[in-house]
């Protein structure tokens, strides 16, 4: 199976089933020399077999949350969560390029393989993936990556499970503007405009998404297209409709290291700026290092035109390192 980008030619795919055991399968990770440096110290990586996927159940539900798994020798684990409509599978580009890393990608609640688990809230997705991070998470702990809904969403994570969290990257996720807030004042008409351009010639939609070439895939369009329904756009625009500064606030006295970015073509750069000072005001200790930034160049769905700056910005932030120039402060 194919997800069209030529950087992925070469990366295997995780069976894609259900499972209930934790995500323990073999090594798919390694360097040009099959070792990997990590923490001052080299890790062999000759043994390979097969990766895995797995689920975590929620309880009022008789299946669970769908997940992939890559890398699971890797000593740290990543979350990264998806846009409002789409899957796991937005992340094809990405996530190789973070290959020293344990990676787990979830399809958020009402989506794709968990559309079976809803209605969506970030309250329920952020519950499901803090069981996730338990169960399957190396030390039952990750840094989270978030982009757009997935941002929210791992802002609501640190909101309500601050200790499975180690940092977070959220890209896209600020309290709205009155312009926003106009434009999705009467959803359903903003959802049968995105259904008509769903629907429209592909040279059409990559004009107006602003979704590069290089990584249009067929199947995520397919699964997007699925679940593209009345019922969860509403869903998902009116939790973002409502999430407020108050609720930033309440992030930021869980005192986590968070980068907040804008996409600087699409975003809410003042908004972002100001969401930023107010998690380094509140913080005490790792709060007060969060930042804003400004990506000038990006679209809001950026993972998608520059995977390969989203997943350097990614690691940087992790490893604190300095950003790549691209991300500029928004101070």
């Amino acid at each position: 199976m194919s997800l069209g980008s030529p950087d992925n030619q070469n990366v295997p795919l995780p069976a894609m089933r259900r499972a209930t055991s934790s995500a323990t399968g073999g090594n798919g990770w390694r360097g040009r020399d099959n070792t990997l440096p990590i923490a001052g110290r080299t890790m062999s990586t000759m043994s390979t077999s097969s990766w895995t996927t797995a689920s975590v159940t929620d309880p009022n539900n008789n299946e669970g949350l769908f997940f992939t798994s890559y890398n699971p020798l890797a000593p740290i684990t990543i979350v990264m969560l998806h846009v409002l409509l789409s899957s796991h599978l937005e992340w094809a580009h990405c996530w190789p390029k973070l290959s020293e890393y344990h990676i787990l990608l979830p399809d958020l609640p009402q989506h794709s393989r968990s559309r079976h688990i809803g209605p969506f809230s970030f309250v329920l997705a952020a519950d499901l993936i803090a069981q996730m991070i338990r169960d399957h998470a190396h030390d039952g702990r990750a840094h989270i990556v978030g982009l757009s809904t997935g941002g929210f969403v791992a802002l609501e994570l640190i909101r309500r499970h601050p200790d499975v969290v180690l940092s977070a990257f959220c890209s896209g996720a600020t309290p709205v503007n009155d312009l926003w807030r106009s434009i999705n004042s009467q959803p359903k008409i903003a959802y049968l405009g995105l259904s008509v351009l769903l629907h429209s010639p592909k040279s059409l939609l990559l004009r107006a998404t602003g979704w590069a070439p290089d990584y249009q895939s067929d199947e995520l369009l397919k699964e997007i297209k699925r679940n593209n329904s009345s019922r969860l756009y509403e869903a998902g625009s009116k939790e973002t409709g409502n999430w407020s500064p108050e609720d930033m606030a309440e992030v930021g006295k869980k005192d986590k290291r968070i980068a907040l970015v804008a996409a600087g073509k699409q975003d809410n750069v003042e908004g972002m700026r100001e969401m930023g000072q107010l998690l380094q005001t509140l913080g005490l200790t790792d709060g007060k290092t969060s930042r804003a930034f400004v990506v000038k160049d990006a679209i809001h769905a950026w993972n998608l035109q520059h995977p390969l700056l989203f997943a350097r910005g990614i690691r940087a932030w992790i490893e604190r390192t300095p950003m790549p120039p691209a991300f500029e402060p928004l101070e």
